[in-house]
């Protein structure tokens, strides 16, 4: 079953009973239910099976989608552990680049002191440098590069290099 059913499977120009919403979106039908009696998810009551608008049914779980939404300011970064937007703890980040025009930001989370990661454009980080201090580090590198490493190894030679052998 999904986790969060989404807006986009449903039809605007349907109607639903619950229990055919519920096998749309993926929930169950007293999921659907639930919405229609204590979360007001207007739905036709008169009769059995109760029918359900599909615009209807779509514009309740887009306004439920925007609701959970969290709008994050330039210099904040989402926790994953708290489930919030958080400031970076002791206002540090540490930015590593990622493309020519993008990067990651890395930093602890005040609260529970989980890493939180941000992909931000390199436009916008002097804005967020003006509200926290951030430190450019330089990507990792390539352990092997992929000019410099070899392709095949003759057994003869691998015979060669071994330690073993060499002793002997």
């Amino acid at each position: 079953m999904a986790k969060r059913p989404s807006p986009s499977r449903i039809k605007i120009h349907s109607i639903y009973t619950p229990t055919e919403a519920a096998v749309v979106l993926g929930v169950h039908k007293q999921t659907v239910r639930r919405w229609i009696s204590h979360h007001s998810l207007p739905a036709d009551k008169t009769q059995r099976p109760w029918l359900i608008n599909g615009a209807d049914l779509k514009e309740f779980l887009g306004h439920r989608k925007q609701k959970r939404r969290r709008k994050l300011e330039l210099h904040q970064c989402f926790c994953l552990g708290c489930k919030e937007p958080r400031q970076p703890d002791g206002k540090l980040a540490d930015y590593v680049h990622q493309s020519p025009t993008s990067g990651m930001l890395t930093a602890l989370c005040p609260s529970c002191g989980c890493l939180m990661h941000k992909v931000i454009s390199r436009a916008s980080l002097e804005a967020i440098r003006a509200k926290i201090e951030v430190t450019i580090k330089r990507a990792d590198p390539r352990i092997v590069s992929p000019e410099d490493s070899p392709s095949n190894v003759p057994f003869e030679q691998e015979r060669e290099c071994d330690v073993k052998t060499q002793s002997k």
